[in-house]
């Protein structure tokens, strides 16, 4: 190790300490008042005070989501290549600004659906400093025995966020108008996201775009939350041509089709068959809890079980959930459903990014996650738009559920194909082997 390397070293915080976890802190509270957990998980609040103040049917709101998909190719592979190669700390802090305004923008919509498309649009871009992809970045450099727990409890913060966002959402809309909604999310980010980016937000390596993550000849400084082994593609090009990266993206759109075409449409199919807009809210609430203790669990399994078996199990409870709903029994039997629902899918992409870290190198961490988020796009973004469409043909949702359901069992199906390590990765084979 040369001198200035081991100078350089003595400054950097060792993983898993005090340092770490007070990082995770304020990573968690950016995940709590994110766009993620503000928005997706009150979208389906949306869609009957939209249609009822601006005229618009539920497909074209929905279409909103579609929309995005034709964006994410072009954004995503950006925002992991950015996430990789520059200090996020900038990144997270003009992304809080830009998601806040960008939030307070909506409360201004008027009759014209395109300048509806456009926010959309313009909010793929501005949640991108500080994403869930962002904050996984971030997470993964403080981190080394305890990073399968802490991602799991980042991905939680977000779950809390759709526990506790529908109910003030649902309050807010009601007796004040969606306008304020918007508002009111705009102020919470700003406030919320800003002091806990600006106090608490570090990178472990202070990074420049012309330096490496870690620093030269320094091994403390590299955290092997994904092992150094894991050898795997090293470009956007690579990618494609890596049989791994299309099995992870096949059940990453199954996935996305299945739970997109349910979480966007919930509170309106639930107040379809009578219920309240305070009941649809707890449901959602419900789904966000369900989310919370699904992604610890995910979080302690990923470091402790095959990757694919993982993905497989997670499949089966929103599976179940759909058919429940599907099968009727009354409205509180689909309210309860709600948290089965949420088990799997309570992180927006949580476990395709616990999927990545599996089967990626660190340094190509974001990149890796962010072209998998093209194929969830894919899926996601189709989905609302179709379950909207069959509701406007057909007046229920049914057909729209059976399908949700038959596309989970394509993602649990394309799991199972999925190897359990990256052919070469001793330590992970030798990890799970040991039973972590």
């Amino acid at each position: 190790m040369n001198p200035s390397a081991e100078q350089d070293s003595k400054l950097v915080p060792a993983p898993d300490t005090p340092a770490s976890w007070r990082t995770l802190a304020g990573a968690g509270v950016l995940a709590l008042f994110g766009v993620s957990a503000l928005y997706g998980s009150t979208f389906g609040l949306f869609l009957l005070p939209l249609q009822q103040g601006l005229g618009w049917s539920r497909g074209e709101i929905a279409f909103s989501l579609t929309l995005s998909t034709l964006f994410t190719p072009l954004v995503a592979p950006l925002t992991g290549w950015v996430i990789d190669k520059f200090p996020l700390r900038p990144l997270i802090l003009s992304g809080v600004v830009l998601q806040s305004a960008n939030f307070a923008a909506f409360s201004f919509m008027d009759g014209s659906v395109w300048f509806y498309y456009g926010l959309c649009l313009l909010l793929m871009i501005t949640a991108a400093g500080a994403s869930l992809l962002s904050l996984a970045k971030l997470v993964q450099g403080w981190f080394d025995k305890s990073m399968g727990r802490a991602l799991g409890i980042l991905f939680a913060c977000g779950a809390v966020g759709a526990i506790i966002h529908p109910l003030w959402t649902q309050a807010v809309i009601t007796h004040f108008g969606w306008r304020q909604a918007f508002l009111v999310m705009s102020a919470l980010s700003l406030l919320m996201c800003g002091v806990a980016a600006l106090l608490l937000v570090r990178e472990r390596v202070s990074r420049s775009p012309s330096t490496p993550a870690n620093v030269p000849g320094d091994k403390s400084a590299v955290s092997p939350a994904v092992s150094p082994n894991v050898s795997g593609p090293q470009s956007m090009a690579a990618f494609l041509r890596d049989s791994i990266w299309w099995k992870l993206a096949l059940f990453n759109m199954f996935f996305a089709l299945g739970v997109g075409a349910i979480f966007m449409h919930f509170a309106a199919l639930l107040q379809d068959r009578g219920a309240t807009p305070g009941q649809a809210a707890m449901a959602m609430s419900l789904v966000g809890l369900g989310g919370l203790l699904g992604n610890v669990l995910a979080g302690w399994l990923v470091d402790r079980m095959p990757a694919a078996r993982l993905a497989v199990i997670v499949m089966v409870a929103p599976m179940l959930a759909t058919l429940i709903i599907y099968a009727g029994g009354g409205l509180w039997v689909s309210i309860a459903a709600a948290g089965l629902l949420g088990l799997c899918s309570g992180g927006d992409n949580s476990l395709s990014i616990l999927l990545a870290r599996r089967y990626f190198s660190v340094e190509t961490f974001g990149r890796a996650s962010a072209t998998q988020m093209v194929a969830m796009a894919a899926g996601g973004g189709v989905s609302p738009w179709i379950a909207g469409l069959v509701h406007d043909r057909t007046g229920n949702y049914d057909l729209a559920l059976l399908m949700a359901a038959a596309c989970m069992g394509g993602a649990a199906l394309a799991a199972a194909w999925l190897p359990e390590f990256r052919p070469g990765d001793d330590s992970t084979a030798q990890r799970l082997g040991a039973g972590g």
